[in-house]
C-alpha cells in the first residue's frame, strides 16, 4: 500500500513539472519543428515575448539573457520576428535577440580609452598664433570694394551653421552664425573672404568664400528702357524705390551698402562727361520726417547754413514727380565746381551730386549739365515697397 502510494507521488509531480521542463529547458525535436535557442540581447536586458509579431501587441512576459527557448522553425510569418513556445501557447520575439549557441553571462562591453590630446607648449601656441595673424594682416590688405551681389550661405555639413566674424580670420570675434541657404550681399572681398551685410539686421562682417554660392539675383538696382526712356529703379532697404529717368548715356550703379546706407553712381559712358553720386541713408534727425515738404522754415535754414558755410554757393527749391520738395545747393564761388540736391523721404536723407569729371578738360559745370541733373532729380519718384 505505501509503494502504491509513492508512485502516484512520483505521478503528480511529473505531471505538474512537465510543462516547466518544456518551457525551461526544451530539446530539439525534429519532428514537432522545435528548436532550443538562446537569448541574447544586445545590451543585456530582459527579452520581451509578445502575443503578436509585432511590438505594439500585449507582453506575455519577459525572457532573461540568455534563457532557452524552443522556437517553432515551421513559422513563416512576419520577417524578423520568430514564434517561441510560452507555456501553453505561442509567444512571439524578435529574430535578431535569438543565437543557436549559449552566450554566457552577459558582460558591458568595455569602451576603449580616450587618446588625449597631445598638448601643445606656450612656445608654440604663440607661433601659430603668430602664423594666423600674419594670414589676417594678408587677408586685409588684399580687401578691395566690389559691386554688391547676393550669396547664399553653403555649410560643410546641411545641418551645420557658418561663423559670420567681425574680420577675415578664424581668430577674430563672432557677430552671428548662419544656416544654410541664409542670404547676404556681398560688399567687398579679400582672397578668401566676404566682407558682407545681412540685409535683414544691417549687420556687417565676414564669411568664408568656400562656405557659401554667388546667387543669380539681381541687386537692388534695375534698368529698364520702355523705348523712348531709360529707367533706374534702386530698392532702399526694402522701405521705398526711388526711380529715376537716366540722362542720355549714363547708367546706375550701387558702388557700396553699408548698414542702412546706399551708395550709387550714375556713370557716363563718355568719361570726360560729369560724375554723379546718389547717397542714401537713414538719418535719426529725419525719422518723424516723411518728406522734405514737412520740415519747417527753421529745420531748413539750419540745412542750408551747413552749406553756407563750407562754400559760395546759391540755394533754391524744386519739386520731384510726386510733389517732393528738392533742395539745390549750386556753387558759385572759386571752389570745386559742384551741384548738390538734397531731399528727405520717410527718414532717409537723399543726397545727389554732381561733379566735372577729371578727365574733362575744363573742370567746370555748363549750365546745360546742372539743368539735366536738376531735370534728373526732378523726374525721381519715391514709391513705398509693396509688403
Amino acid at each position: 500500500m505505501k509503494k502504491m502510494k509513492k508512485i502516484w507521488i512520483w505521478v503528480v509531480l511529473l505531471a505538474l513539472l512537465a510543462p516547466m521542463a518544456a518551457y525551461l529547458a526544451p530539446a530539439a525535436d525534429a519532428d514537432s519543428g522545435i528548436k532550443t535557442m538562446y537569448v541574447k540581447t544586445d545590451n543585456g536586458k530582459d527579452l520581451t515575448v509578445h502575443a503578436e509579431p509585432n511590438r505594439t501587441s500585449k507582453s506575455l512576459g519577459k525572457l532573461h539573457y540568455g534563457d532557452k527557448v524552443g522556437v517553432d522553425t515551421s513559422y513563416t510569418g512576419k520577417k524578423g520576428w520568430s514564434m517561441v513556445v510560452w507555456g501553453s501557447r505561442d509567444g512571439y520575439v524578435q529574430t535578431r535577440h535569438l543565437t543557436d549557441k549559449d552566450p554566457g553571462p552577459y558582460q558591458k562591453p568595455t569602451k576603449a580609452p580616450k587618446t588625449p590630446k597631445p598638448t601643445k607648449s606656450p612656445e608654440q601656441e604663440a607661433e601659430e598664433l603668430k602664423k594666423k595673424q600674419e594670414l589676417l594682416d594678408k587677408e586685409l590688405k588684399s580687401e578691395q570694394v566690389v559691386a554688391p551681389f547676393y550669396i547664399a550661405v553653403r555649410p560643410s555639413r546641411s545641418t551645420g551653421w557658418v561663423t559670420f566674424r567681425v574680420g577675415p580670420s578664424t581668430i577674430t570675434s563672432k557677430v552671428t552664425s548662419y544656416a544654410a541657404d541664409k542670404e547676404l550681399i556681398v560688399v567687398g572681398e579679400t582672397l578668401n573672404w566676404y566682407r558682407a551685410r545681412d540685409p535683414e539686421t544691417n549687420k556687417l562682417g565676414y564669411i568664408q568664400k568656400e562656405l557659401t554660392v554667388k546667387l543669380d539675383k539681381q541687386m537692388a538696382v534695375e534698368e529698364m528702357d520702355d523705348g523712348t526712356l531709360k529707367l533706374g529703379k534702386l530698392n532702399v532697404n526694402g522701405e521705398f524705390e526711388l526711380t529715376c529717368k537716366l540722362p542720355e548715356g549714363y547708367k546706375l550703379q550701387v558702388v557700396d551698402m553699408r548698414g542702412e546706407s546706399i551708395i550709387a553712381s550714375v556713370l557716363p559712358d563718355d568719361m570726360t562727361r560729369p560724375q554723379m553720386y546718389l547717397s542714401i541713408a537713414f538719418d535719426e534727425a529725419y525719422a518723424e520726417v516723411d518728406r522734405m515738404n514737412d520740415m519747417t522754415d527753421e529745420e531748413l535754414a539750419i540745412l542750408e547754413e551747413s552749406f553756407r558755410k563750407m562754400n559760395q554757393v546759391e540755394i533754391e527749391y524744386r519739386e520731384t514727380g510726386l510733389g517732393t520738395k528738392l533742395m539745390v545747393v549750386r556753387e558759385v564761388g572759386d571752389d570745386t565746381d559742384f551741384v548738390d540736391f538734397l531731399s528727405v523721404y520717410k527718414g532717409y536723407f537723399v543726397e545727389f551730386v554732381m561733379t566735372p569729371n577729371p578727365n574733362a578738360a575744363v573742370q567746370e559745370l555748363t549750365e546745360e549739365q546742372i539743368e539735366t541733373a536738376i531735370q534728373f532729380l526732378t523726374d525721381v519718384m519715391f514709391e513705398p515697397v509693396q509688403k
